[in-house]
């Protein structure tokens, strides 16, 4: 009967031994477990964290296309501008001359046709004389205020009238 025991006892020692085997095979499989569900979780945060950039990549980058969408829309406007203003007469960019500077030396005609400065010229001389019958009127004013007690006779006169020989008489026409 003892052999029975012996032999109840052996194999319950390795029944015991092996299961310890296979309890610390489920400790190193547990540990490993863990570790790769550490590992696992913060690939998992880290791939949150990569979407939310992404995500924000992605928005950055319709921003930018959007920005130079509309650079580019600038661009070629002012590439159309430029070739407009280089296609105007006059726009050459050269220096202008020494008797230009004399005569416009703000180059405030430089760009005109001719049609254009003839105008002006025309405007400037309808100036011209509407500041002389101005100065005119002013001089006769202060004549009448200044001699109040002499009728003065101011008919016939006129700004654009000469005193030639004690005579008023109207100026010779100048032909060009």
């Amino acid at each position: 009967r003892e052999c029975k025991y012996l032999e109840e006892r052996d194999a319950a020692r390795e029944e015991a031994v092996l299961a310890n085997q296979r309890l610390e095979q489920a400790k190193v499989n547990h540990a490993a477990y863990k570790e790769k569900y550490t590992l696992q979780a913060g690939l998992v945060t880290k791939l949150a964290e990569k979407e939310t950039e992404a995500a924000r990549l992605v928005g950055e980058k319709t921003d930018l296309e959007e920005r130079l969408k509309d650079l580019t829309t600038e661009r070629d406007t002012l590439a159309g501008k430029v070739k407009d203003l280089e296609s105007r007469p006059c726009s050459s960019g050269t220096a202008p001359d020494a008797d230009e500077l004399v005569i416009d030396p703000n180059g405030e005609y430089r760009g005109f046709t001719r049609a254009a400065l003839v105008s002006r010229i025309f405007e400037l001389e309808g100036h011209q004389l509407d500041a002389a019958k101005s100065s005119f009127d002013n001089a006769v004013a202060q004549l009448m205020v200044l001699n109040p007690g002499v009728d003065l006779v101011v008919e016939g006169a006129s700004e654009l009238k000469e005193v030639q020989g004690g005579v008023i008489v109207s100026p010779a026409v100048e032909e060009d």
